[in-house]
């Protein structure tokens, strides 16, 4: 086997695999640059094992560049997950330890488009209609979330490209007159955390300080984690492990009380 379908063997595990995957193959020492992230190794690993993974998978034609210590393959790779397609060109330079195997050393995403498949932009908001603003903001304070000071009955808790807002009955009347009286619905607003035990382990801090839990921890069909909880509103906050084969079960069974 030649450098090139060496390297392109550990590319295909990886575009496939988890967290595991790339802590076997990556240098102690190894960046990671994806969009919007630079990543060491130990942050690699969890984003891996945080992020839901691709349903489908190519690879292209690679490009192989060699110097004396290093071997860099670079490729077109495109990933779909549902309706998203996301294209970019893939670079990663691998080098040998001190057992001859290769490690990867560098390894950067150059996105060639933006995520296709929608017809409209992706949610950059969603407003979660509540009763008291400031006993919400606890409780998703007490989640971990950064939950700004409120502004008269109305708190906003900024991430990167979306902000989940907090909104009283007479701020809502400002901006949505056809606003129903109900305050929640059947809507789950999932958070995807980074291994299965941190599911029990979000879920048993949270029930421990009194809040509300809809779901108890427990391995859904579809290969997750899952929980779910209710804010002070009755808003369903889903805690969601990444997915793994051996946990899927079909066909489904109801969820456990």
């Amino acid at each position: 086997m030649g450098v090139v379908d060496e390297l392109m063997a550990f590319e295909n595990d990886l575009a496939r695999g988890r967290g595991r995957e790339y802590e076997r193959v990556l240098h102690e020492d190894a960046v990671v640059v994806v969009p919007g992230a630079v990543l060491t190794r130990a942050g690699c690993v969890l984003a891996v094992d945080a992020s839901p993974g691709w349903d489908e998978v190519e690879l292209g034609e690679p490009r192989l560049v060699e110097s004396r210590s290093t071997a860099t393959v670079v490729y077109p790779f495109v990933g779909r997950r549902g309706g998203v397609t996301y294209r970019a060109t893939l670079s990663s330079t691998y080098t040998r330890d001190q057992h001859g195997r290769w490690r990867l050393l560098v390894h950067q995403q150059t996105p060639r488009d933006e995520p296709s498949g929608h017809t409209l932009p992706r949610p950059t908001q969603v407003n979660l209609v509540v009763a008291d603003v400031v006993r919400a903001g606890a409780f998703y304070r007490d989640l971990g979330w950064d939950v700004g000071e409120p502004a008269d009955p109305h708190a906003e808790i900024r991430f990167d490209g979306l902000s989940v807002e907090l909104d009283e009955h007479s701020s809502v009347a400002y901006w949505n007159s056809g606003s129903p009286d109900d305050d929640a619905a059947a809507t789950v607003l999932s958070i995807h955390l980074p291994s299965r035990d941190a599911v029990d382990d979000v879920w048993t801090r949270m029930t421990a300080l009194g809040h509300e839990s809809r779901q108890r921890p427990f391995d859904a069909f579809f290969g997750s984690r899952f929980a779910v909880l209710a804010d002070p509103d009755g808003h369903q906050i889903g805690l969601l492990s990444p997915r793994s084969d051996e946990h899927r079960s079909d066909p489904p069974t109801p969820a456990p009380a």
